[in-house]
């Protein structure tokens, strides 16, 4: 084997573990926000939604935000009423 071809292998198991990775993070976001029992069952739909459409980004701001959706969920209907 010569240097191009160890390098192509190495990046090609780097490219599947990040692959893994990620998908890790996508199925973790996912039952959290299933088993989330704060949250109501139109905002777990709306991010279950954003991890299937948008997955990178959706995965991003489910561990930025999280669960702190329910606080905004009080507020904006607090200021609705």
């Amino acid at each position: 084997m010569n240097a191009p071809d160890v390098v192509g292998w190495v990046l090609i198991v780097v490219g599947f573990v990040a692959l893994a990775a990620w998908l890790t993070f996508i199925v973790i976001a996912a039952v959290q926000i299933v088993r989330s029992s704060r949250m109501e069952y139109t905002s777990k739909v709306l991010w279950i939604a954003a991890l299937i459409v948008f997955p990178l980004i959706g995965v991003l701001c489910w561990y930025a935000f999280g669960d702190r959706t329910r606080r905004i969920e009080n507020a904006v209907s607090s200021h609705l009423r």
